[in-house]
């Protein structure tokens, strides 16, 4: 009873958030106290005079919200409730670090958007003698070479002057704790310190700290495994950058698992079908649903296996399909080597699609 209790009592408290969300755009401080959907249009019969509950793109860091890992990638982001790998745990959920078992070392790498690059790594631990998993994590991004430019009030000149390329310095690195309180609930939290560096003329530079919390849950309901999960990513204060306020990008994540072949009344060995389902809401966007389908293939008796994977975004901007798969060395302990690849689709006339890359140690 007591643990039913508990189990309740943590599914409110990650839920609480998604009831309030829409109080931000009711903030007073907005606009020296004007509310936003009390503003009056920019132009006049191009958008309602009274919005409610609009988003708007007013996040920073935004590199902390890319993906973590390709299996996640493959499956359109989709993977809260995933178990079976460090990255999902670290950098998605923390409450799934209670039910990570084993020691793990993993490296993700992509070539990310408008010729950038997104590295990820971490490595999740177990002490004797202390309960749950422990994991680190790092973050950085190379945004290349940027043209910088400066205002020029001659009214001969086209208002600009170009001042030379620039690059700015991203990167973020977490650590936290996760355990379980019962055999099918548990619980984590990471601390995240982020940190950009944008150089300014003059050798000066601006540089921005800020410190971040995740926070999930992770529930197995005992019907034929199915689980629901719920993560808070990013929760911080808002941060002030050259005299412009705005938040981390924020995050709210509720999902579900379906063991296919369980729910189909089949024992899940050796063929693994998971379909997942989840809503995430972001604060400078509407929300977003997340469909995704792993098939896995691995016998007890043979050490390789591999995997399948695909997905859909729902109310995306820039975002639609992905598809993927992975391949894994293990021996009966389940220590060994494991590689996923993933092809994220891009709208074309925005952006080239993106390939990621992880490989990870378990030992």
């Amino acid at each position: 009873m007591k643990y039913r209790k508990l189990i309740w009592a943590c599914l409110l408290a990650m839920a609480l958030p998604l009831a309030q969300a829409d109080a931000q755009f009711e903030d007073p401080r907005v606009l020296g106290g004007t509310l936003i959907r009390d503003l009056r249009p920019i132009y006049d019969n191009q958008e309602e005079a009274h919005p409610s509950g609009v988003k708007v793109a007013q996040s920073g860091l935004i590199f902390l919200n890319f993906p973590a890992d390709a299996r996640r990638a493959a499956l359109g982001d989709a993977g809260v409730g995933l178990l079976g790998d460090g990255p999902g745990a670290v950098f998605l959920n923390p409450g799934m670090l209670g039910f990570a078992h084993q020691r793990e070392v993993f490296f993700t790498h992509a070539e990310w958007i408008a010729n950038t690059k997104h590295d990820v790594g971490g490595v999740v631990a177990q002490f004797q003698g202390i309960p749950g998993s422990f994991a680190l994590g790092f973050i950085t991004h190379d945004s290349g070479s940027i043209n910088g430019t400066a205002i020029n009030a001659d009214p001969t000149s086209i208002g600009f002057t170009e001042t030379g390329t620039f690059s700015t310095t991203d990167y973020a690195i977490s650590g936290g704790w996760g355990f379980q309180i019962t055999d099918r609930f548990s619980v984590g939290a990471m601390l995240r310190m982020a940190h950009q560096e944008l150089p300014l003329p003059g050798n000066q530079s601006a540089d921005l700290n800020a410190i971040a919390v995740d926070l999930g849950t992770y529930f197995n309901t005992g019907f034929r495994n199915m689980v629901l999960a719920m993560s808070i990513r990013n929760f911080s204060e808002e941060k002030e950058y050259q005299r412009e306020r705005f938040e981390l990008p924020r995050a709210y994540r509720l999902g579900l698992v379906i063991d296919a072949i369980s729910m189909y009344g089949s024992t899940p060995v050796p063929h693994h079908f998971d379909i997942l389902a989840e809503i995430d809401s972001p604060i400078d966007f509407d929300e977003r649903w997340l469909f995704g389908a792993e098939y896995r293939y691995k016998r007890p008796d043979q050490s390789i296996g591999f995997a399948l994977r695909g997905g859909y975004k729902m109310n995306h901007d820039t975002e639609d399909y992905s598809f993927g798969g992975g391949i894994n060395f293990s021996n009966e302990d389940g220590r060994g080597v494991r590689a996923d690849y993933a092809y994220k689709h891009f709208t074309s006339e925005f952006f080239d699609a993106v390939q990621m890359f992880t490989v990870a140690v378990t030992f």
